[in-house]
Formats: C-alpha cells, structure tokens, sequence
C-alpha cells in the first residue's frame, strides 16, 4: 500500500482518532466524487455502513496495489 492525496475506488481511506483512547477507523472508498480540489468519497466503512465522506486533515488514503489475485480467471468451456 501507498498513501497519496488522490484516491481511487478500491483505496482504503483511514481515519485518526481525534481524542486521546479514541481509535482509528477505516473504511474502502466505493466512489470518488466531486472534483480533484474537492474530493469527497462514497465509503463503506469496516462495520459495514456506508457514507459520503469529506475527508480532513486527519484522515490518510492509502492505494492499494492490485494484486495477481485480485486478476479475474476466464474460463473457457467448449
């Protein structure tokens, strides 16, 4: 995974705590909208609800890499 600033779907984005004993939460952006000076995004976050989410200073989008497995098999049937 690498963090940037722009997302894409599929990237998850994680937000920090904002108090001390508060955890981190982190969900994967379904849509980017908006434009690239205001990205906001459709997430589904890790317990399963989903939102428009406009992120602050104190949220990181890490990209994750496609990997061989993510590839989908063809499968040819005569």
């Amino acid at each position: 995974m690498t963090e940037g600033p722009h997302a894409q779907v599929g990237d998850v984005i994680v937000v920090h705590g904002h108090r001390l004993g508060e955890s981190s939460r982190s969900g994967e952006i379904l849509e980017v909208l908006g434009t690239a000076e205001h990205e906001h995004y459709r997430v589904r976050w890790e317990d399963g609800h989903e939102s428009v989410f406009t992120p602050g200073s104190d949220a990181v989008i890490r990209h994750v890499e496609p990997s061989e497995e993510d590839e989908p098999v063809l499968i040819h049937e005569p």
